[in-house]
């Protein structure tokens, strides 16, 4: 079985290289046939990508997030799933251009790094720990779309100052929808990974000892906490809304992956998935 998933996890990143393709393709010029071409892509690589997953949980005997390398695959799958949704239900499909390229990113760390015969501690395959690590992930995925909003609007905001308007002004919908999409993907985001927190805190008074609460992992994702309810804070009481709203999040999205990928392989004794 392994053989078949390693051609697999090539054929997911190779459809996520083709659908970012169709989503540039789409970008350049807008038709309903490329829109059509772009979305079965996605959702071929979305339907093999499933059956990847489904091959590593059978292989393994649970889920695929016990290590960093095999939750990238379920962050890129999860990220992927929820982009899809969010596409569908406010129809616009410009963002995907700028969504793939974070999704290839996690696909290939995984493909490259992944080891599936690597056993893992019993405590990373139990059910509480598996939630733990869903509830995380879901949280990304709102950061993640905040991010792209934001990246987005900053594109956006930095052709129309120039006054020489461009293909963004012609593509890309209104500074408004995406400084109100990137502010609601961060509430949501920060009210889920609140409710992880609590349950890694949990997880972590029962099966750790030491100093625990003092693994750079862990520090570093409370930093990430602290960024995004900023974003929070700032926007409710202090009145930042657009770019500078925008900036905070691109700054906590750059820290949250910087953490997960560098401080959690490289730093992490307690909670680095081994």
């Amino acid at each position: 079985m392994k053989i078949p998933i390693a051609i697999l996890s090539w054929l997911v990143l190779g459809l996520y290289l083709g659908s970012f393709y169709r989503y540039l393709v789409l970008f350049r010029d807008k038709t309903d046939q490329k829109a059509s071409s772009a979305r079965k892509w996605t959702i071929s690589a979305v339907l093999v990508h499933t059956a990847y997953l489904f091959l590593l949980t059978i292989r393994n005997g649970h889920l695929p997030v016990g290590d960093t390398f095999r939750v990238l695959t379920t962050c890129a799958w999860l990220f992927v799933g929820v982009y899809l949704i969010l596409e569908f239900r406010v129809k616009e499909m410009t963002m995907g251009v700028f969504f793939l390229p974070v999704i290839v990113l996690l696909q290939a760390l995984s493909n490259v790094f992944v080891n599936v015969d690597k056993p893992l501690d019993p405590m990373l395959t139990e059910l509480l720990f598996e939630v733990h690590v869903a509830v995380m992930i879901s949280a990304y995925a709102g950061f993640t779309i905040s991010f792209i909003s934001s990246v987005m609007y900053i594109l956006l905001s930095r052709e129309m100052q120039s006054k020489k308007l461009g293909i963004f002004f012609e593509r890309l919908p209104s500074l408004g929808f995406f400084d109100n999409l990137s502010n609601q993907a961060v509430n949501i985001g920060l009210i889920l990974v609140t409710l992880g927190f609590a349950m890694g805190f949990y997880m972590g008074v029962n099966v750790w000892e030491g100093a625990w609460a003092w693994d750079p992992k862990l520090l570093a994702a409370l930093i990430s906490w602290f960024i995004y309810l900023l974003h929070f804070i700032t926007r409710k009481y202090i009145g930042w809304q657009g770019k500078r709203a925008a900036i905070v999040s691109v700054v906590g999205f750059n820290w949250l992956l910087f953490s997960f990928i560098i401080v959690t392989t490289f730093f992490s004794t307690f909670h680095n998935f081994q």
